[in-house]
């Protein structure tokens, strides 16, 4: 599990995908968790959640602890738990290798939660995670350092680069609203304000533009067809 954790994050890195997602996805997946949430945090103990699945909705209750714990309350890289009302939670503190190394931000927080206790066999695969997560951590944190520099250079909000990514998937606005779980008016005021900030007034343009200024990856490039099935490189 952790190579391939490692390898779809480097993956993701290169596409500009987020990499906090795709750690949270394999380590939710191999040891069972309900909700999962990577929080970036500063010299200073500040927090900012980067991404949160299965949803931003799903993951709150769990967003809110972190929050209330905080740096200061995680004496350790690694604790797990028991929260009333959340289930048990497990916590994975990751900092760079060589703190002296001048990048952006500091570090991230890592917390899983579920229902029911974590044996021992999750505990560990989570403890072998942490070694290759702190090596990784200054490559992604030097792209999430540009995400958030190029968001704020168009004052894109988090939900509205939610919304287009899947703007940019080619999905409509009654699929956004149902995938991320809002009003499809909601959703249009959403587009309406992205469009705004980018100066554009089509989803195509917005595209584009968006991926022009890095708040979106380049789309892959389309694969040669032969005989009606895609050319195999």
């Amino acid at each position: 599990m952790v190579l391939d954790m490692l390898a779809d994050t480097i993956d993701a890195l290169n596409k500009g995908d987020s990499a906090d997602a795709t750690v949270l996805e394999h380590l939710a997946q191999a040891v069972d968790a309900e909700a999962a949430v990577s929080v970036y945090y500063d010299e200073e103990g500040a927090l900012e959640p980067v991404a949160l699945i299965p949803s931003p909705e799903a993951a709150r209750e769990l967003l809110d602890h972190v929050e209330e714990v905080g740096v200061g309350g995680l004496e350790r890289h690694f604790r797990i738990a028991e929260v009333p009302g959340l289930g048990h939670v497990v916590f994975v503190l990751i900092q760079p290798v060589d703190q002296t190394t001048p990048i952006e931000g500091f570090g991230r927080i890592i917390a899983l939660s579920r229902s029911y206790p974590f044996e021992e066999e999750s505990q560990r695969l989570l403890h072998r995670a942490c070694r290759p997560l702190t090596v990784l951590w200054p490559r992604a944190a030097q792209a999430y350092a540009q995400e958030r520099a190029t968001n704020a250079e168009f004052n894109i909000t988090d939900r509205e680069r939610q919304v287009l990514e899947l703007l940019a998937r080619g999905l409509l606005a009654t699929s956004i609203a149902s995938r991320l779980n809002l009003s499809p008016r909601t959703v249009h005021k959403h587009l309406g304000n992205i469009y705004r900030k980018l100066g554009v007034h089509d989803r195509l343009v917005a595209v584009g533009v968006a991926r022009a200024n890095g708040l979106l990856p380049e789309a892959a490039p389309p694969r040669a067809v032969v005989n009606g099935q895609p050319a195999h490189s």
